[in-house]
């Protein structure tokens, strides 16, 4: 991974082995250096990866999936893995017990949280670990376990990403200029190589036409520009559309709601939304 996206570092006093709650929280916000990073490992404890701001994703196997506001992710016990953050981003990981594990599916899915779970996950970054079972924070932890067993599931990957230096490339620029107007051939030309071999190349790293992921890439970025509470008219220009209505069906096309959905925190309420 580049410097642009590295791999997360836990909080010191973190042990995400710790099997003795059922479900803990804890905010994971800072970055190891590639050069120091663990590289994929896997957990005795299941792990939910929600995002809360910047670039935040999974890489497992050969994938790498970035992963937007309002959704999370769910790593099962024994899954190898690795959490990254891009620059300026915050994540909230939630270890669920092998016990609870047990009831959620054993493979990985991302799923939509609604804002009265993201705000309960966030409670229980301040309990502490070792809550009794017969405890009000232990009949919550019940309640938000069912909030995230009953989430809407939708496929793992929203954003693929690809450890091919001309597509790290490419989606570091997006993502740091979400407006940026060049072309495909010009895309091609910065990467040296010709515009069907760089439409090629896309397609067998992400599955996603050349158009397709550029769209999935500025629409991730516009997310966070939308919920840290620019208009929708500033967005729009922010990202290169000529207007905000332009802008406003883009938008609904790839999330399934408009960006004032978005805003007032409607994404995890909405059966069509694909956030």
């Amino acid at each position: 991974m580049s410097a642009f996206i590295e791999a997360t570092k836990w909080p010191d006093d973190a042990d995400p082995d710790d099997t003795t709650a059922l479900l803990q929280c804890l905010i994971v916000d800072e970055r190891t250096p590639s050069s120091a990073a663990a590289g994929q490992h896997m957990h005795r404890n299941g792990q939910f990866v929600v995002a809360l701001s910047g670039l935040v994703g999974l890489r497992i196997g050969d994938r790498e999936i970035a992963f937007p506001p309002s959704s999370a992710a769910w790593v099962p016990p024994g899954l190898f893995h690795e959490g990254f953050l891009g620059e300026g981003a915050a994540s909230l990981y939630c270890l669920i017990n092998p016990d609870w594990a047990r009831m959620l599916p054993q493979h990985p899915y991302r799923l939509l949280l609604d804002p009265m779970t993201i705000e309960m996950l966030k409670r229980f970054t301040r309990y502490p670990v070792g809550f009794l079972l017969n405890s009000h924070e232990a009949r919550l932890a019940r309640v938000l376990f069912e909030e995230l067993m009953g989430a809407r599931q939708l496929p793992l990957s929203f954003v693929p990403l690809s450890s091919h230096p001309a597509l790290k490339r490419i989606a570091e620029a997006l993502v740091k200029n979400p407006g940026d107007s060049r072309r495909t051939r010009e895309w091609a030309d910065l990467c040296a190589m010709s515009e069907r071999t760089l439409a090629r190349l896309v397609v067998r790293e992400t599955g996603l036409s050349f158009g397709a992921w550029r769209l999935r890439i500025i629409m991730l970025a516009a997310t966070h520009h939308l919920l840290a509470g620019e208009c929708v008219e500033e967005v729009a220009e922010r990202i290169g559309y000529s207007s905000a209505s332009a802008f406003t069906a883009a938008f609904r096309r790839v999330f399934g709601l408009t960006p004032g959905m978005l805003r007032r925190g409607e994404a995890g309420l909405l059966r069509d939304a694909s956030l």
